[in-house]
C-alpha cells in the first residue's frame, strides 16, 4: 500500500509541474508569487510525498486554476 501512495504523489508533483510549466511559469515565478523558495517549490514538485494541502491550494491559486481544476489535481474524492 505504501508503494501506491508512493506512486499516487508522485504522480501529483509531476502533475502539478506540469500545469504550472504549460502556463509558462518558472519554478522562480511561482516561488516569488508565493512567498516561499525555489526550492520549497521544487520539492513540492519532486516529492513522494502528499503536498500539504494549504500550500497545494496556494500553488494551484498561484496558476490561476479554477475550482473544477483543482478538483482534478487533488481527486474527486476530496472536494466531491
Amino acid at each position: 500500500m505504501q508503494e501506491r501512495h508512493i506512486t499516487l504523489a508522485s504522480a501529483k508533483a509531476r502533475k502539478i509541474q506540469e500545469l504550472r510549466e504549460a502556463r509558462g511559469y518558472s519554478v522562480e515565478d511561482v516561488a516569488h508569487r508565493m512567498g516561499e523558495t525555489t526550492e520549497r517549490v521544487r520539492n513540492l514538485e519532486s516529492s513522494d510525498e502528499d503536498p500539504d494541502e494549504g500550500v497545494l491550494s496556494q500553488y494551484l491559486d498561484t496558476l490561476g486554476m479554477s475550482q473544477d481544476e483543482k478538483r482534478k489535481v487533488w481527486g474527486e474524492e476530496k472536494h466531491a
